[in-house]
């Protein structure tokens, strides 16, 4: 009888012990929690064409400013503050683009004419963006751009895109076509796909230029509305751009390179 009495003041024990542990740290499995912010984008290039696109996709996560900026948090803290919000890491990106081919109304040696403009279809896998939640009073409000400055990376460590190598092929010529003229500079971009050319034909001349994504140095301010998880949007203006954000504790890009919001 005393065995089976001191086996449950045991049980009890431990119950009651667990309870104690779960009400004392109760976020304990929440702070360790990663929040990732998956972005889809999809940027119309011609008007006249809707089949003329880029899409990109990526993935962020969510660190607090105090750890991506420790000297600066140490500061605040000696000042009796603190640094309040959070970064949105890199965690990988890539973009996409279609092929197109339009003309433009010009004058060559004083007569009508068209400029010829196209690039071919061509991905790209060096696409370097950031976000930010910079507003401590209000969580749900998000910054997000394409940039070539340093970035912070998923393992906390910055990451100066422009210290990497950037080589840029030149076109192919073909057998039997004339020669393209490579004009202007080839420099490291925001997103830079694996062809880079943009080709140009006029007046009896051809020549290529760097192609510049309708990504380059675009940024967005938005919020998630009511706790929810998931933004739709457009932008209006000079570029047309349809996004998606999904916020989320997985990894996983739930639209990963696919082409469709």
């Amino acid at each position: 009888m005393l065995n089976i009495l001191a086996a449950r003041f045991r049980y009890v024990s431990i119950f009651f012990l667990t309870l104690t542990v779960v009400l004392l740290f109760p976020f304990e499995k929440e702070a360790d929690a990663e929040t990732y912010y998956h972005v889809t984008l999809k940027a119309f290039l011609d008007p006249r064409d809707h089949s003329a696109v880029e899409w990109a996709w990526i993935t962020l996560v969510e660190i607090p400013k105090r750890s991506a900026f420790p000297d600066e948090a140490a500061l605040a803290e000696r000042y009796g503050g603190s640094l309040r919000g959070s970064v949105l890491a890199f965690v990988r990106a890539s973009a996409w683009r279609s092929r197109h081919r339009y003309a433009i109304e010009k004058r060559c040696k004083d007569r009508p004419a068209e400029m010829e403009i196209s690039w071919e279809e061509s991905m790209a896998e060096r696409v370097y963006a950031m976000g930010g939640l910079d507003n401590p009073n209000r969580p749900d409000e998000i910054n997000f751009g394409f940039t070539t400055r340093r970035i912070l990376m998923e393992n906390g460590r910055w990451f100066d895109p422009e210290s990497r190598t950037y080589v840029a092929v030149g076109p192919v010529r073909m057998e039997g076509d004339a020669a393209e003229e490579i004009r202007g500079e080839f420099n490291l971009r925001p997103v830079n796909y694996l062809d880079p050319l943009k080709h140009y034909s006029f007046c009896g001349k051809r020549w290529v230029e760097q192609y510049r994504s309708a990504f380059n140095h675009f940024h967005l301010h938005d919020e998630f509305l009511d706790g929810d998880n998931d933004i739709f949007n457009q932008t209006v203006g000079k570029k047309h751009v349809v996004y998606r954000i999904v916020r989320s504790a997985s990894r996983d890009h739930p639209y990963w390179e696919q082409q469709r919001m």
